[in-house]
């Protein structure tokens, strides 16, 4: 791996930090105009790590099929869907459910992230597939 390629990945995982902390910062607001204080399921993480692995699996199938070479693979996947994803905040998101006592909603939740990321991975390497 060259330096460059590095650089490129390491702006793709902050572009996809960014996404992510807008997509937390626009979920938040909209609470707040509903009055809604405290999150009672964590939406945010589950939105953007749904979204990155339906990316993640549009761009591997892509990679498959040959339509995309191995860097934009490496910037697009290590960066931009690895910058999007987050596993530490699903595990902070599951203790503070668990602290709280909501044990069928933690499990729940464990239960949507593993099968929305799952399912829409490979439906989004299925969908690159076919159309490449």
């Amino acid at each position: 791996m060259t330096w460059a390629l590095a650089i490129a990945v390491g702006v793709g995982a902050g572009l996809g930090s960014a996404a992510r902390f807008a997509v937390e910062r626009a979920l938040a607001a909209a609470r707040r105009r509903r009055g809604v204080l405290a999150a009672t399921f964590p939406w945010a993480t589950l939105v953007v790590n749904a979204a990155g692995s339906a990316a993640l699996g549009a761009l591997t199938g892509a990679f498959d099929a040959g339509a995309v070479d191995a860097t934009w693979l490496a910037i697009g996947g290590a960066g931009v869907c690895g910058g999007l994803t987050t596993f530490s905040t699903l595990a902070l998101d599951v203790v503070l459910l668990v602290r709280e006592r909501a044990f069928a909603r933690a499990a729940g939740y464990v239960g949507a992230q593993v099968a929305a990321g799952v399912v829409l991975f490979a439906l989004g390497f299925a969908l690159a597939s076919a159309l490449a």
